[in-house]
């Protein structure tokens, strides 16, 4: 469940600057082929995007962040920090939109925003158990399609069927994902860019641990 709170999380702070900014934040494939197409004509903004994002990865792996925390309901402060550097864009964002600057495709907002995606995907790649996407979903498209082609090949040779439960996993990633960006959709008319902080308030809810998790019971002597 926290897993599809964060892609939720991510996927609406993403949606919110292709819609108000043009770019993506959350997911770099795309930034990365407009880097070499535009190499000689703007394509640094699309390498910014990438490095603000290996910039918050780097992070995650500096400080050693507890990757089982956002799982276990504790405290995590890499989450809060990639949480209060989406506020810090919203921030940005309405300091120049007041003082008439406009926040274009090379906004430092945008470089806050991919910085904080880079920060919570480093924390929930690195979980124990398997490592989890929450800001692109690319790979996981692959697996969902992978599982789900040998799960049929099982059934239509009679054989035992593998377990579908990562298939589910996939499947519900990116379904909430996709939900951020309805959210988006429906909260950026009203308030702009500054409806991030929707998305920066349930990541800091569940860095605070103030998202009740399921934990398995203890083993009786």
């Amino acid at each position: 469940m926290i897993s599809n709170i964060l892609c939720f999380a991510s996927g609406f702070v993403n949606a919110l600057a292709i819609i108000d900014m043009g770019m993506t934040v959350s997911h770099q494939t795309g930034n990365t082929s407009h880097t070499g197409r535009l190499i000689m004509n703007g394509g640094i903004k699309f390498f910014h995007l990438m490095l603000s994002f290996a910039c918050g990865s780097f992070v995650s792996g500096f400080t050693k962040c507890d990757q089982e925390a956002i799982y276990q309901g504790r405290y995590s402060p890499n989450l809060l920090a990639s949480a209060f550097a989406v506020v810090l864009g919203c921030f940005v964002h309405y300091c120049k939109s007041e003082s008439g600057i406009a926040n274009d495709d090379a906004s430092e907002c945008l470089f806050l925003w991919a910085f904080s995606q880079g920060i919570q995907n480093g924390i929930t790649r690195r979980c124990s158990s398997l490592p989890v996407c929450t800001t692109h979903f690319t790979g996981y498209l692959t697996d969902f399609g992978v599982g789900l082609g040998l799960w049929a090949r099982a059934q239509a040779d009679g054989a035992e069927p593998p377990t579908l439960l990562k298939v589910f996993l996939f499947g519900s990633g990116i379904f909430f994902f996709g939900l951020g960006g309805v959210a988006a959709m429906e909260t950026h008319p009203a308030w702009g860019a500054q409806a991030a902080l929707i998305p920066a308030a349930i990541m800091a809810a569940v860095a605070g641990g103030l998202i009740p998790v399921i934990k398995p019971g203890a083993k009786s002597a």
